[in-house]
């Protein structure tokens, strides 16, 4: 609510500046913050005081002068009067509304549609929620009194953090893939202002503060002023690697777990940490998630960058399929760590660390991370007591996910071992033998064994000392049947209901149902008229809808998401079982979509949508030796034997690739081989293929691709769209939003790019010195000299040479100046609504890149690798009349 005062930075600012401190810096910032937390709480009685009664006085005034209004003794003064204080009403209201969503902690409603009654209601229903009564003690006595429940919180979380006595066991003799050399370096590299900030500004600015009072909105609001002294205290824990106890100070949330709470075991503790340590761990953990595919097997699918959630879904559906189909038996089973962040030990993590190749400098980094925090626990909304840890991962911390997960991966690797040893064996899977023993993510496990009962007897083994290592219980779940298989020993899941199998129709309706409800009568309003058809609600915006979509297709959209992902992860587990299962399909990228009808698996729904996908991808020629000549689709609109089919009838080698037909050099070496001589007819057909292939340009630096082509030729439009509106002069610069809506209007003798002049179209577009910048960039290099016309109207109309007179020089100098426009738009916001700008190298990177994207979507750039047009656009153009 501060943040939406004019004054509010500018005091910032003062505050921070008059507040010197001495010592080290992490102490100086936070010193500074509980200074200025101080001079806020002054402040904002003085400025704010209270919404409900200012809001009630200006209503009482409004009340008064349209009493006098319809007496019909108006005057000027008092016309004057009400319009200043509607003004005042309506900032009231943005900041009782804002204030009210910070209490409801609501994120996917914004602020300006007065929803203060629903956040209110939100708000006071977690409230209540959360309010503690009554509580059962670890002993079974039913606790009353507010002041013995918090003695016996405070006790619970002291001992769950503390270390208990004994040394924890060490794990040997595993094969522990240290991250590289190059990782280490990486990882240990001085912090930069960029990093930083960029950390910053990802992180959620409305989550709930922690013991410094602040959010990360003031932060990112007062960045200019706070980045110097920030930057002083990264430099200080990259050299010393040391964190002080207040920026470490945390607030443990108990959120209940499920409606009715009895017992603090009902509850979930989440630590509320302080901004600045946020801000450290945010940096950390960014640097930490970018090695981490080095060192974790492929079991694990959570926070790994290039795995999903849905990867272990989809195996273990498949995988339980096939045994069901072979009738071989095995043991399918899931485990959960009991408390599996807060008992973690922090010696076995260091000693995880060291195996895993970590250097001393990062170790010591984490170690001040974990070691110097402290814990009060909120009862009620008050801190009770203050508790030091000695072991544990905090819910909360952005680093905590990323070192669970290097913890968790020893079990990986203790099932490795067991099974080269042969003491245990996971599930043989498919054709090619795919092993499957694990499936993980995060802290929740299933095991995949075969039946006999010693292999059985080993895997617990390896459990108990997993478990004696880290100092993790377990708990066990038996996963219950659609259907019982016929061997009664497997365990599994059913299919049907995996989330990446085909939606029934009925389901897919009772969803669209809930969402006319919910658009037409709000959450538990009542029931109202249904006003528009929901068929053209769920159009696309540019169609007349809202773009909610239908369910089907949204269903059908995600299906096909797999097949998209099938070609490009080929390393990952879930594409090696799909492959060795179904076999791969006579293209060489896709896996065999033949699905007998027996499967009750998702990958049977997912073949299903195959023909709907297809359209929308092409293959994408680099250097012409993963795609087929003949029988993939990678020139036009079909393949090139149904094009030509009387020629393909008479080749000799009908799987041959582009490259083994085309050469990898101009001329072309149409090296095709006919098992007969050529009809007339024929050579006629020859001669048209090779007039149509004959602007066909190979790479051989880059490989063959896929992509698609729908989001491409869907942005294209939107650039068209925005080019129309700069023409007809309707888009939303300064100048226009003072005459539209002067309140939301921004610095109106301001521009962002150039931090000058007023903002206009003409400006924007065409006379800020940025922009002018860009178009010279474009006009030199087509060796065009160019001189800025009055107006961006001008510039659409003139017709400039640009590229030559062919049909792709024409195509792209149309789609580059469209391209340029619709950059400088995006910069422009960029920098007004998220304060990030790019330079004017970078912004005309993006422009020769995404000119190269979407013109290769176009007919006339029909086989022309991107890679090829990005790096020659004049010899590209010329290539083809």
């Amino acid at each position: 609510m501060w943040l939406l005062h004019p004054e509010f930075k500018e005091k910032f600012r003062d505050w921070w500046q008059e507040c010197t401190i001495e010592g080290w810096e992490g102490h100086k910032f936070m010193r500074k913050l509980k200074f200025i937390k101080s001079k806020l709480k002054e402040w904002n009685t003085r400025v704010f005081g209270d919404l409900r009664e200012r809001k009630k006085h200006i209503l009482t005034d409004l009340g008064r002068i349209d009493r006098i209004e319809q007496e019909g003794n108006l005057n000027s003064d008092l016309v004057s009067e009400r319009t200043l204080r509607r003004k005042e009403l309506e900032d009231l209201v943005l900041k009782e509304e804002v204030q009210w969503r910070q209490k409801s902690r609501v994120k996917w409603i914004k602020e300006g549609d007065c929803n203060s009654k629903f956040f209110h209601r939100v708000a006071t229903g977690r409230r209540s929620r959360k309010f503690i009564k009554s509580m059962m003690s670890e002993r079974g006595e039913t606790l009353n009194n507010i002041e013995v429940i918090s003695e016996e919180i405070v006790n619970f979380f002291r001992n769950l953090y503390s270390k208990p006595e004994g040394d924890s066991w060490k794990i040997e003799g595993i094969d522990w893939a240290p991250i590289s050399e190059e990782s280490v370096v990486w990882l240990d590299r001085q912090f930069s202002e960029k990093e930083v900030r960029k950390a910053v500004f990802q992180l959620n600015k409305e989550k709930a503060p922690g013991p410094d009072g602040f959010t990360i909105a003031v932060y990112q609001e007062c960045w200019d002023v706070i980045k110097e002294d920030l930057m002083r205290v990264f430099f200080e824990f990259h050299t010393k690697g040391v964190i002080n106890q207040s920026t470490n100070a945390t607030f443990i949330a108990m959120v209940p777990k499920k409606s009715q709470t009895f017992k603090i075991s009902d509850y979930r503790p989440i630590s509320l940490v302080t901004s600045l340590y946020k801000i450290i761990a945010k940096v950390l953990s960014g640097r930490l998630r970018k090695v981490l595919h080095e060192t974790i097997f492929g079991s694990q699918g959570a926070f790994v960058e290039g795995r999903q959630i849905l990867d272990a879904v989809l195996i273990t559906n498949e995988v339980v399929d096939e045994k069901r189909r072979s009738g071989e038996e095995g043991v399918v089973f899931k485990i959960d760590f009991e408390k599996a962040y807060d008992h973690v030990e922090w010696g076995f993590l260091d000693h995880v660390l060291q195996r895993k190749g970590f250097s001393q400098k990062w170790r010591s980094w984490m170690r001040s991370c974990l070691s110097s925090s402290s814990f009060a626990i909120l009862v009620n909304g008050n801190a009770k007591g203050w508790v030091k840890a000695s072991r544990g991962l905090r819910q909360g911390d952005p680093l905590s996910p990323f070192l669970f997960t290097l913890v968790a991966d020893v079990l990986s690797r203790l099932m490795i071992r067991a099974e080269e040893t042969g003491i245990t064996e996971g599930f043989l899977v498919g054709r090619d033998r795919t092993r499957v023993s694990l499936l993980q993510f995060a802290d929740d496990t299933i095991f995949f064994s075969k039946a006999p009962l010693d292999f059985l007897q080993n895997l617990k083994i390896i459990l108990l000392v997993f478990g004696q290592s880290v100092r993790v219980a377990f708990v066990l779940f038996r996963p219950s049947f659609g259907r019982e298989p016929k061997d009664n020993r497997i365990l599994g899941s059913s299919a049907t209901s995996s989330p990446s199998s085909k939606i029934p129709v009925s389901i897919a309706s009772k969803i669209e149902k809930m969402q006319r409800d919910f658009l037409w009568s709000g959450a538990g309003e009542g029931k109202r008229d249904h006003l528009i058809r929901w068929e053209v609600v769920s159009r696309p915006r540019e169609m007349g809808g809202l773009g909610f979509g239908k369910t089907s297709m949204r269903n059908s959209a995600l299906l096909g998401k797999w097949l998209w992902r099938f070609p490009r992860e080929r390393s990952g587990l879930w594409h090696k079982v799909i492959a060795s299962i179904y076999g791969t399909h006579p293209n060489g990228w896709d896996a065999n979509m033949v699905v007998r009808w027996s499967h009750r698996c998702p990958w049977k729904a997912i073949a299903q949508v195959f023909q709907e996908f297809s359209p929308f991808v092409r293959l994408v020629v680099g250097n012409g030796e993963r795609i087929r000549f003949w029988e993939d689709l990678w020139w036009g609109n079909q393949t090139l034997c149904s094009q030509f089919a009387n020629l393909y009838r008479v080749i000799s080698v009908k799987n041959l690739t582009v490259s083994n037909v085309l050469g990898n050099s101009l001329p072309l070496s149409w090296n095709f081989i006919f098992r007969r001589n050529l009809t007339d007819s024929e050579i006629d057909l020859l001669q048209r293929l090779m007039s149509s292939l004959h602007s066909v340009l190979l790479s051989p630096s880059s490989s063959d691709s896929r992509a698609c082509f729908y989001g491409a030729q869907k942005s294209l439009s939107k650039v068209k769209a925005l080019a129309w509106l700069v023409a007809h002069g309707k888009v939303n610069t300064n100048d226009k939003l003072q005459l539209r809506r002067p309140y939301k209007a921004l610095c109106p003798q301001w521009c962002i790019l150039c931090k000058g002049n007023g903002e206009s179209i003409d400006h924007l577009f065409l006379h800020c010195p940025v922009t002018i910048g860009l178009w010279h960039r474009l006009f030199n290099l087509v060796g065009v000299i160019w001189v800025p016309p009055r107006s961006i109207e001008d510039m659409l109309v003139i017709s400039f040479k640009g590229l030559g007179n062919s049909v792709r020089g024409k195509t792209l100098w149309q789609v580059a100046c469209l391209t340029l426009i619709w950059m400088v738009w995006q910069e422009r916001n960029n920098r007004i609504f998220e304060d990030k700008g790019r330079t004017e190298e970078m912004v005309w990177d993006l422009i020769r890149f995404y000119s190269s994207l979407w013109a290769s979507c176009t007919e006339a750039f029909r086989g022309v690798p991107l890679s090829i047009l990005q790096l020659n656009w004049i010899g590209v153009c010329v290539s083809k009349v």
